[in-house]
């Protein structure tokens, strides 16, 4: 038993003897003093370049010249224009539609005889006068004869000579004559009121005679001028009333667009206000967001026109359905509206000739009731310190200052794209923004940046497009 307990404990004492030795020999491993790890960061450069304030909407394609076919009278339609049809193009002073002219010819043909024949009554009247003045002047005769007949008898009577029959008679005479001469100034002083009611009856036929030319005329509706037509309702030989709408179509001589636009995005693109501006000048607004101003600060038509007169606008139609995409030159025409409730402003820009720089296959025509897209272009700004637009928070930018700490830097923001932002103020050429979000961002946090090519790429291709478009 007692060789058992020794041959135990005698192998268990050299084990626990071996590893208090090896205990007091181990030596403890080299500790290293604490290092900062950096944060990873996606950079980019500043550049500082010319850029040009652009701003896009969005609208629906109209002629500036919209036209109505209304009947102006009634008939039937007699003649009717092959190209009367919807889509078709029809040239100015091209024959439409005839109605049938007959019963208006008739009508003028009625007219001009009744003229005709008041006219005659006006020169029989003028004969009547002649002839009237005629017989007042042998009646004026008569009537001096008798009154000098009526003096000789009364001075027979009074010597006894002619009796008083003779006198009375004599006095009935001149009566007699007294009354012819009435009568004949009597008739001639209804003449002038009988001239006046001829000649108006003259003037009046004669307005009716126009009125019938007139409508003769209307028979025959011409193209006012170069039309594509978007809806024809008539048929040949149908029955037309007055006022009936037969077509209506487009003027294609000039395109017009009216699109919507955000008063924010169309700030950069106009020229500063001058030193005297009136009350409804609009006040400064903050770009980054693309936001529109207050009510308080709300643009009027009056004050972005008399901005933009000076900002040179140059504008780009742009349509994009499925594989096609095109575009047109266009012009900056006018400010229609502010819409104060959705805070939009709606520009029309107008494309000149929009179909005849169609071409087959390749560019289709610039139709009314398209959606197209409108880019505007402002003038050329010198200085701006362009950088990613992703790379602004708040107004400020992320910088990674000289000793690869994180630099929260406030800047002051000139105009805002859609890839990039243009700095006035706050940071330098050469400056390197830091793209990724940094959370926490505390100020002073060790980084390590690595230059984000393609979003350098991206900026850089952004502003020499640009620059090439100018």
């Amino acid at each position: 038993m007692l060789r058992r307990i020794v041959g135990f404990a005698t192998p268990v004492a050299f084990g626990a003897a071996a590893f208090v030795m090896m205990q007091r020999a181990r030596q403890e491993p080299p500790r290293r003093p604490p290092s900062e790890q950096g944060k990873a960061v996606r950079t980019a450069e500043v550049i500082e370049a010319e850029a040009i304030p652009r701003a896009v909407g969005y609208g629906v394609v109209r002629s500036s010249r919209e036209w109505s076919l209304e009947a102006e009278v009634s008939g039937r339609v007699v003649e009717l224009n092959d190209k009367l049809e919807d889509g078709r193009i029809i040239r100015e002073g091209e024959l439409l539609i005839k109605i049938d002219p007959a019963g208006f010819e008739l009508s003028a043909s009625q007219q001009k005889a009744t003229v005709s024949n008041v006219k005659a009554q006006l020169s029989e009247l003028a004969v009547r006068e002649k002839n009237t003045k005629a017989s007042l002047a042998i009646a004026k005769r008569s009537l001096e004869l008798s009154e000098k007949e009526l003096a000789r008898v009364k001075k027979l009577e009074s010597s006894g000579t002619a009796s008083s029959s003779e006198v009375d008679s004599a006095e009935v005479s001149v009566l007699t004559q007294r009354q012819t001469v009435q009568s004949y100034k009597s008739t001639l002083a209804q003449i002038p009121a009988q001239r006046r009611a001829y000649k108006a009856q003259i003037s009046q036929y004669e307005a009716g005679v126009k009125t019938a030319e007139l409508d003769v005329a209307r028979t025959e509706i011409f193209a006012p001028f170069d039309v594509r037509i978007r809806s024809a309702d008539v048929e040949l030989s149908e029955l037309v009333t007055v006022g009936a709408k037969l077509a209506e179509g487009d003027g294609i001589a000039l395109a017009e667009v009216p699109a919507q636009f955000s008063i924010g995005s169309l700030m950069p693109l106009l020229a500063p206000p001058k030193a005297a501006e009136p009350d409804d000048a609009p006040a400064p607004v903050e770009p980054e967001g693309g936001t529109a101003p207050t009510s308080k600060e709300a643009l009027s038509a009056r004050a972005l026109a008399r901005r933009s007169a000076q900002a040179g606008l140059k504008a780009t139609v742009t349509l994009e359905s499925g594989a096609v995409v095109t575009s047109w030159d266009a012009k900056f025409n006018r400010f229609a509206n502010v819409e104060s409730a959705t805070r939009t402003v709606s520009v029309v820009v107008a494309v000149d000739d929009p179909f005849g720089k169609a071409s087959a296959g390749r560019r289709p025509p610039l139709v009314s009731g398209m959606y197209v897209e409108v880019e505007l272009e402002g003038l050329p700004r010198a200085g701006c310190l362009a950088v990613p637009r992703s790379a602004l928070r708040s107004g400020a930018l992320h910088v990674v200052d000289a000793e690869q700490r994180l630099a929260i830097r406030p800047v002051e923001v000139a105009f805002v794209q859609e890839t990039y932002a243009c700095i006035r103020s706050g940071v330098q050429a050469g400056d390197q923004v830091v793209l990724t979000d940094v959370v926490p961002a505390i100020e002073g946090t060790l980084l390590e940046p690595r230059t984000d090519e393609r979003a350098v790429a991206q900026l850089a291709e952004a502003l020499d497009g640009e620059v090439q478009a100018k």
